[in-house]
């Protein structure tokens, strides 16, 4: 493991311009950033097992070398720790059978221990190594008459049926992750995103040279809020998440990108899914919003996501108890996209005056942890802000309550929230729109079933002013459950029948926002900056 570290610097939309030879080709590429992310930006794909944008640079596997050109003749170098300069003359492997054969060499010191048994590894399909020493055409040196030796943890050894000395399968590190040792390439992402990201080192490399593997400390399982994320990072099937091992096959899964609801900084994920079930939420990459992170909370909700939903029920009732109404309290939570507010605000505008709309969380604010949640479990506070409806005025609903004969609620667990809420029950007719059969469910005198946010196409504006677009995963329970905006725009008498129609609506109430569709909505969100507050 490197004892010196460097984040690097990664290229963007100001980066000035450079021009270097590549195989004797002059190109330009960013000049404030390493070799290997500036190759990048010109097609050109470097092997690295170490390295990770987000990550403190290490130089551990030595995959991405590439040969430099200069007053002393030509040299192996790490693309990942070399910084680009102006005129540079870079080899690659297209031109440069020294590179080519220094990186072959350079993966056979992780292949010479590593088996080869691809077929039965839960990150086959998504292994780096895999990917590399297919793209050499190597084998593994791995031979039937010298067996494998072990050099983990000898803590954990033992001999298997063969009578080879075999350790460190299925170790428990934590509550939520199992590591093979035998897998481990040491490239210490696990370390580094432990020490660096989550601020907790609780992983650490013990021993020296060929007989390094990972550990914890002695007594101290890895138990953290980003454990999960080293399974992500983790190169090869060294670390395995335990709710995902073994579940499915990463190639039969589809992806779907969209947003994270729970929370106002709106992380960036894929829902990883398969026969209509999502099997796993993962994060999807955005430099201004989650960087590479996804907190446990956010990616465990899944396994909750089929439990507990609520089936559709007549909406020509609630109808009838809406225009039979004398004072109606309109509550919106905040996992309502921009489209179910612009109909929520059409179910406003039907009612008249006899209508009030409140919206927020009684859950307490908490202070952002700095990697990819803001602390703040409202997580289209902003949209409500940019729509004109209130974000923060449940307590004085609570105070009022005996002055309405209705409440509506939608996707807003209030009474589950806080037991202030009970006050509620003082309203006589409460209508409850929500996907989940939660305790404001249970305290419901009409039910009314909706989609999650996973399954509707929609858009929200986070914490740091960014416009972000969910969209649908075809993952629904129930073929009849619709979008709330559907169902309140129903209610409203002006139907909304798709999510176009939806966001149609948000520019009415929000011309500033009228340039945005979801097409031109970029998968990383569109920075607002000042055009709404």
């Amino acid at each position: 493991m490197s004892n010196y570290y460097n984040m690097p610097k990664l290229p963007t939309a100001d980066s000035p311009q450079v021009a270097i030879f590549v195989d004797g080709k002059e190109v330009i590429v960013p000049g404030d950033t390493n070799l290997l992310e500036a190759l990048k930006t010109i097609g050109i794909k470097t092997p690295h097992m170490c390295y990770h944008p987000h990550l403190p640079v290490a130089g551990n596997c030595r995959q991405c070398l590439v040969e430099l050109e200069d007053l002393r003749g030509r040299t192996l170098v790490i693309a990942c720790f070399t910084p680009v300069t102006p005129g540079m003359k870079v080899f690659t492997p297209s031109t440069s059978a020294r590179v080519k054969n220094a990186r072959k060499a350079t993966s056979e010191f992780m292949l010479v221990n590593h088996p080869l048994d691809c077929p039965i590894c839960d990150k086959a399909g998504e292994c780096s190594l895999q990917e590399n020493y297919m793209e050499n055409g190597q084998e593994s040196r791995l031979r039937p008459e010298v067996g494998k030796q072990y050099h983990g943890n000898p803590d954990n050894t033992f001999v298997d049926s063969k009578g080879q000395v075999r350790g460190g399968k299925r170790v428990a590190l934590g509550p939520r992750i199992t590591l093979d040792e035998e897998r481990c390439v040491h490239c210490d992402r696990c370390v580094r995103f432990m020490r660096h990201v989550a601020g907790d080192e609780q992983l650490q490399l013990a021993a020296r040279g060929d007989h390094t593997y990972i550990m914890t400390f002695p007594g101290q399982p890895l138990d953290h809020e980003y454990d999960l994320c080293v399974t992500d990072i983790c190169p090869v099937g060294a670390l395995t998440a335990n709710h995902f091992r073994f579940q499915q096959r990463v190639w039969l899964l589809s992806r779907t990108p969209s947003i994270s609801m729970d929370d106002s900084l709106g992380a960036n994920i894929w829902i990883d899914h398969n026969n209509g079930k999502v099997w796993r939420l993962m994060p999807r990459c955005n430099p201004e919003v989650n960087r590479s992170w996804l907190s446990n909370t956010s990616r465990l909700a899944y396994l909750n996501f089929c439990k507990g939903r609520l089936a559709p029920g007549h909406l020509k009732v609630v109808v009838d108890l809406l225009k039979k109404s004398k004072k109606v309290a309109l509550v919106a939570g905040g996992q309502c996209t921009l489209e179910d507010l612009a109909a929520f605000k059409m179910l406003k505008e039907s009612l008249g005056d006899k209508a009030q709309m409140f919206g927020g969380t009684l859950r307490p604010i908490e202070a952002p942890d700095g990697i990819a949640k803001s602390g703040d479990s409202m997580a289209n506070r902003a949209g409500f802000k940019c729509l004109g409806i209130p974000d923060n005025n449940l307590g004085d609903l609570i105070e009022r309550a005996s002055e309405f004969d209705v409440l509506l609620t939608v996707h807003n667990d209030i009474f589950g929230d806080s037991e202030s809420a009970e006050a509620l029950k003082k309203i006589p007719s409460r209508i409850v729109l929500s996907a989940f059969n939660d305790a404001t469910a249970h305290a419901a005198t009409l039910l009314w079933g909706v989609n999650h946010w996973s399954e509707v196409t929609g858009s929200m504006i986070n914490s740091l002013q960014i416009l972000q677009k969910l969209t649908a995963a075809p993952t629904s329970p129930n073929p009849e459950l619709k979008p709330a905006y559907e169902v309140l725009s129903i209610l409203a008498g002006k139907p909304l029948t798709s999510a176009i129609s939806a966001l149609q609506k948000v520019h009415e109430y929000v011309p500033a926002l009228k340039p945005y569709s979801y097409e031109n909505i970029r998968s990383t969100g569109v920075k607002l900056d000042g055009v709404l507050l």
